[in-house]
């Protein structure tokens, strides 16, 4: 019998924390790591599906800038966020986001790089709104208002640059649509190494150094709990 109550213990322990993987998962954006090849409006990295929510993580080179590209198969509303790690070294790193396609206006300011043929641009500068945790890869950032515009079917380019030409780390979050699969479940811990790492190496490794001894505790815990 006592066995028989262990394993029920640690069936039920197991489910609590499949749980806690599955609403975190279902709760977030999906990732999308990129390379820096997207430097140049021809070269722009297409965003498959753009009403499903996603977290594209990239470092931008000083005097850069990296280019998105979606296409739209009707009219819908589009939304997309800027975000930067809440790190010492990004305090000051504040880059702004530019809408590209037919219908907009030509911009005020001087902006980077040149636009498309029959295009305009709507430019959000930085402008503070929150610092956001995301608790399942416990990471923190700044976040910058966002953009959420009706827009009709077509193609669509989003611009991502700094006008003072800083570099640095940022997340891009586009959709808002969650669509989480069983592989997308399964390949947690592999997305939590990867944001983590790409967040700072250091502190993954001191997670990871300390990931025995907080899972007995945790263990120990839920144990002391459900007797």
């Amino acid at each position: 019998m006592r066995a028989k109550g262990n394993c029920l213990k640690g069936g039920i322990c197991a489910f609590i924390f499949l749980l806690i993987i599955l609403s975190g998962k279902l709760s977030a954006h999906r990732p999308l790591f990129i390379k820096t090849d997207n430097t140049q409006l021809e070269n722009a990295r297409a965003i498959p599906d753009p009403e499903i929510s996603r977290a594209i993580y990239a470092e931008l080179a000083p005097g850069k800038a990296h280019f998105y590209q979606f296409v739209l198969m009707e009219d819908q509303e589009f939304f997309a966020q800027m975000l930067v790690p809440a790190r010492p070294r990004y305090k000051d790193f504040q880059p702004t986001l530019a809408l590209i396609g037919p219908g907009l206006p030509v911009p005020a300011a001087e902006i980077p790089f040149a636009l498309p043929p029959n295009t305009g641009a709507l430019i959000l500068p930085w402008e503070d709104k929150e610092v956001f945790f995301e608790p399942f890869t416990q990471t923190r950032y700044y976040m910058a208002r966002e953009l959420r515009r009706s827009l009709p079917a077509g193609t669509w380019t989003l611009a991502v640059y700094q006008p003072e030409g800083k570099g640095g780390k940022y997340t891009l979050a586009a959709g808002e649509k969650e669509q989480w699969g069983v592989q997308d479940i399964l390949a947690f811990p592999a997305i939590w190494f990867r944001t983590r790492w790409w967040y700072s190496p250091g502190q993954t490794i001191a997670i990871i150094l300390a990931a025995p001894a907080l899972a007995a505790l945790l263990s120990w815990l839920l144990l002391r709990i459900l007797k």
